[in-house]
């Protein structure tokens, strides 16, 4: 059975072909992973937040939920979910981000995590796609004023995801570490093959 385990901080990736089932585990709890899915013969079309929230005319995931690509075309579909709590509409960090927001250079990062591991696919840096942010608790308060805490993922709990066409999937265990998103602790990410009946 194919996996990758990936260290908080870091990206892992995996193929999948039409009809498989990634899982998705927030293998020590509290950890948001960001997560990218890729057309495997064309990288061009890619899993876009935008485009899901256009389609869905919401905010949020649920189980049988279709997530669709930049063309509108259903690129995966949620098999079981057992946080239920995932935002899709905030970016990747970024080098920016840590430099704006922090007053921190060097620092690691989605957007980075993200560039470099899939340097192959020659895809510029200004044009990665944007994330589905697994586990990561945010929401929209009355004032119209995004907000988030700490990731509500428990140790062992699990996403499962069925490709829909063949895919390059991609998680990055995020790095942040200075603010509540992960405990201030970024811990591991395991992406996982399963049978079907799972």
């Amino acid at each position: 059975m194919e996996e990758v385990l990936i260290d908080g901080g870091f990206a892992g990736r995996l193929n999948l072909l039409k009809g498989e089932m990634l899982e998705v585990e927030n293998v020590d709890g509290h950890q948001v992973c960001d997560f990218f899915a890729f057309k495997k013969d064309e990288v061009k079309e890619f899993l876009s937040p935008s485009h899901m929230r256009s389609v869905m005319r919401r905010t949020f995931i649920k189980e049988n939920d279709l997530l669709y690509s930049v063309l509108r075309n259903p690129m995966l579909r949620v098999v079981r979910d057992e946080v239920g709590i995932h935002d899709f509409c905030v970016p990747a960090c970024d080098p920016m981000r840590y430099s704006m927001d922090f007053n921190v250079s060097d620092h690691k990062s989605c957007r980075c995590n993200l560039a470099e591991i899939t340097k192959d696919l020659n895809i510029p840096y200004e044009y990665l796609p944007d994330p589905l942010n697994l586990f990561q608790e945010t929401s929209v308060n009355s004032k119209g004023l995004i907000t988030g805490g700490i990731s509500p993922a428990l140790p062992g709990q699990k996403i499962v995801l069925e490709a829909l066409m063949d895919l390059i999937v991609v998680g990055s265990a995020c790095p942040q570490d200075l603010a509540p998103t992960n405990n201030f602790n970024p811990t591991r990410i395991r992406l996982r093959k399963v049978k079907a009946s799972a």
